[in-house]
């Protein structure tokens, strides 16, 4: 089974990889994570915080395809404001933990979209420190 992982790339960034699988049941398509696919997500009920986030780590993975050369291209083809596309990659730079618990639906409620896209520290002991995690 693979397992929740955080990798660092040569290059700098990070690979973080969620264990997940689809389940159709008929009608429609649910997210599942983790081991028997634990806890869904369904797509239709995610929260914005959830939706934020894997738009984020979506915007990272267009870009690291190479078909895509920019922001200012990807905001282009999206049809979205450069500054928040920007917002919405920073994302991706959140502590795993807390990522965990954003797609868990279990995040503190000192973790707002609003705070989000005002900005946060980029070193996760500090994040935890900034939400009040401990």
């Amino acid at each position: 089974m693979i397992e929740r992982e955080i990798k660092f790339l040569p290059n700098g960034r990070l690979e973080v990889t969620i264990p997940v699988c689809l389940k159709h049941d008929g009608r429609k398509t649910t997210l599942l994570i983790d081991e028997d696919c634990g806890k869904p997500l369904d797509k239709d009920n995610l929260s914005p915080l959830q939706k934020a986030l894997i738009q984020g780590f979506q915007f990272q993975k267009h870009l690291e395809s190479g078909k895509i050369e920019s922001v200012s291209a990807l905001a282009r083809k999206e049809h979205m404001d450069r500054a928040f596309l920007f917002r919405a990659l920073s994302l991706v730079n959140l502590a795993p933990d807390i990522i965990n618990l954003i797609l868990d639906d279990r995040e503190p409620k000192t973790i707002t979209l609003n705070k989000l896209r005002k900005g946060f520290p980029e070193d996760w002991d500090e994040q935890r420190a900034f939400f009040g995690i401990k």
